[in-house]
């Protein structure tokens, strides 16, 4: 074994090499001859003479030199037509040549699968899961992909509003674009459902907090607010907003309002106060209403400063306030007018004493005030008068005691209700008369007679009188009668 192996070197594999080579490629050139001498055999058998055909078979004896010499042409003629370049012949050419068009098909059929893989994979994406997400997600993810969105909605009392709730297809499937994506989500907790409310006023904020969450009630809202008079976090009251809703009828629909004591308010004081002095009241209304200050308006006359225009602050300028302080403001009505004490006056001077007023005066009868003293007036002395009153003002003064005068002889019955009136009634006096129709020789309607005449009467006093019927004949012979001296004092002394 080692021997053979000594003598099988690199020499001695050439040579075995090539004697293989040489040995079946002769072996592939007898094959070949023996090919063409059988058809070339085959071609002289075709081209025999048809006569000899005809006559019938004949016995064709050809010396062997002359057989054997048709047979060697083919092959001499067959070996001139084969190129003497060198040229090999590969064993192995018809089976890579099978295995070239294996691979073709090979090849044909992964590219188809890969062009059908492609097609699918553009024409159907794969679902996500969509459950517990939002619906606007699923929403834009179907409008991204090409996909009809169906969506079904129902009342849950364990999952969010717009939540899904399930899907169809499921996850991971493949679905094809235009085809439809059907999914379930949730409207919430029914609101039509009715709810037990729990005695708010007795629970903390915490408390409401969850009570509100876990009975999905969100149409309750908890609202905290500054409160003086309760401690922070304390409840201040329960308002259902529909006023036909009760607690007993109340449903998740209805809202409500649950209010929790923030405390007292505290502002910091930074707010710097402007000089308001001689600026409109205008002015001051916009700035309070900035800074949420509480304004106070007084009121004044002043002869310096316009109407409606400040005539001083409580808060003098520049100083600070918080939001929700009181600020206290003089407004100006402008030039003002004293009343004064009429006693000073008379009753003549009365109307020119004030420039600015308007002053009646007017004299009425009194029992006990003298003639021409003053009684009374409707403003009181030293008031301040403004264009903001009524700056009339009624002074009156005293007429006296009503005197009744002799009417008889020179009086008719048409004048007496003037008469009466100018000269009592319209002073205060309630001087009245009663009239009785005589026989008298004076012209008819002419007084004739008086129960009293020529003194003074009391402010509530009435008179008789007695008026002329003119129906006697003759002359007036009337003469008035002197009343008696006694009779007079009475009359005086009548109330």
């Amino acid at each position: 074994m080692s021997d053979f192996l000594s003598n099988f070197n690199k020499s001695n594999y050439d040579n075995t090499k090539e004697k293989k080579l040489q040995d079946g490629s002769d072996k592939k050139e007898q094959t070949k001859q023996e090919s063409e001498r059988s058809s070339s055999n085959e071609r002289i058998s075709e081209k025999k003479d048809p006569a000899q055909e005809s006559i019938g078979p004949v016995n064709v004896t050809e010396p062997k030199k002359d057989q054997d010499k048709i047979e060697q042409e083919p092959m001499t003629q067959t070996r001139s037509s084969q190129p003497d370049d060198g040229t090999e012949i590969d064993p192995t050419y018809h089976k890579r040549r099978k295995q070239k068009f294996r691979l073709i098909g090979i090849g044909t059929f992964v590219a188809l699968c890969l062009l059908y893989f492609g097609y699918y994979q553009m024409t159907h994406v794969k679902l996500p899961d969509f459950t517990g997400k939002d619906l606007s997600e699923a929403r834009a993810w179907a409008t991204e992909n090409k996909l009809k969105l169906k969506v079904d909605q129902t009342y849950n009392n364990k999952i969010e509003t717009n939540k899904i709730i399930s899907q169809k297809p499921k996850k991971e499937s493949k679905i094809k674009k235009g085809s439809e994506l059907i999914v379930e989500s949730s409207l919430g907790a029914d609101p039509e459902e009715k709810l037990t409310l729990p005695d708010f006023m007795t629970m903390k904020k915490s408390d409401a907090e969850k009570w509100i969450k876990e009975n999905k009630a969100e149409n309750i809202s908890l609202i905290d607010e500054y409160n003086e008079t309760l401690e922070k976090g304390k409840p201040a009251r329960f308002e259902i907003v529909n006023k036909e809703v009760t607690k007993e009828n109340y449903k998740r629909k209805d809202k409500a309002n649950m209010y929790y004591s923030k405390g007292k308010e505290t502002f910091e004081k930074n707010i710097s106060v402007p000089d308001f002095t001689k600026k409109m009241k205008t002015e001051v209304e916009s700035w309070a209403k900035t800074n949420d200050i509480k304004v106070t308006y007084e009121e004044a006359s002043s002869a310096e400063i316009p109407a409606e225009s400040i005539i001083s602050q409580s808060v003098a300028k520049d100083q600070k306030v918080a939001k929700k302080d009181s600020l206290t403001v003089t407004v100006s009505l402008g030039k003002g007018y004293t009343v004064p004490n009429f006693a000073d006056y008379t009753q003549e001077e009365a109307g020119t004493a004030v420039d600015g007023l308007t002053v009646q005066a007017k004299s009425i009868f009194t029992n006990n005030v003298p003639y021409g003293q003053l009684i009374s007036q409707s403003v009181e002395a030293g008031t301040q008068l403004t264009s903001k009153d009524d700056l009339k003002v009624k002074v009156y003064y005293s007429a006296g005691q009503p005197y009744l005068k002799d009417l008889r002889g020179n009086t008719v019955e048409g004048d007496l209700q003037k008469k009466f009136y100018e000269e009592f009634q319209s002073k205060g006096a309630n001087i009245q008369y009663t009239v009785k129709y005589v026989d008298s020789a004076e012209p008819k309607g002419t007084v004739v007679g008086m129960s009293a005449y020529n003194l003074y009467v009391p402010l509530e006093y009435t008179v008789n009188l007695e008026i002329s019927l003119g129906n006697l004949a003759g002359g007036s012979n009337y003469s008035p009668k002197s009343p008696e001296k006694g009779s007079e004092e009475k009359d005086m002394s009548q109330p």
